[in-house]
């Protein structure tokens, strides 16, 4: 606990991320926060602080089954636009269809850069990671006039590959 408080005054100074492995409040199993925003692709959003999304998770860092990395925790407090939403996907060790217990979003320019994950160094796939909705919130109507929208190929996303959610 010492240690990572010290690692997070230390990062603060240098304007860096926080210690990524922290856990969420809520007993596993009881329910958790939500809030139905439904973003459409081309929205532009700011990820909450990460003091924030700690707030809606459980203790196993899960909303609603959906897993909060560590990898997405240098996206918090930052500007992006929607890329797409995610209702379904194909888990690739199964081939079957499932659909999540709610929706989630992907960001566009974030993805998993393997520089917090145990099991994923060097690891070249570069996925997406799925936002709820209750971990982002809308920018401002000004800001987004003055920004372009999506295009349809970005906004594809429906069924999208998945190795464990």
């Amino acid at each position: 606990m010492i240690v990572s408080w010290l690692y997070d005054k230390v990062q603060h100074i240098y304007g860096g991320v926080s210690f990524p492995r922290y856990r969420g409040s809520i007993p596993a199993g009881q329910p958790v926060p939500t809030i139905k925003l439904d973003l459409q692709p081309g929205e532009l959003i700011r990820v909450k602080s990460y003091e924030e999304i700690l707030k809606t998770l459980d203790t196993d860092n899960k909303n609603r089954g959906l897993y909060f990395d560590a990898e997405m925790v240098p996206y918090c407090d930052h500007t992006f636009r929607v890329r797409s939403r995610v209702t379904a996907f194909v888990n690739e060790k199964t081939g079957l269809l499932n659909r999540l217990r709610g929706p989630a979003v992907i960001l566009e320019k974030v993805w998993c850069n393997s520089r917090y994950s145990d099991c994923r160094m060097q690891c070249p796939r570069a996925v997406y990671p799925w936002w709820r909705e209750i971990w982002l919130e809308r920018v401002p109507g000004e800001a987004i006039a003055h920004m372009g929208h999506a295009t349809a190929a970005q906004t594809e996303t429906s069924a999208y590959a998945a190795s464990d959610t």
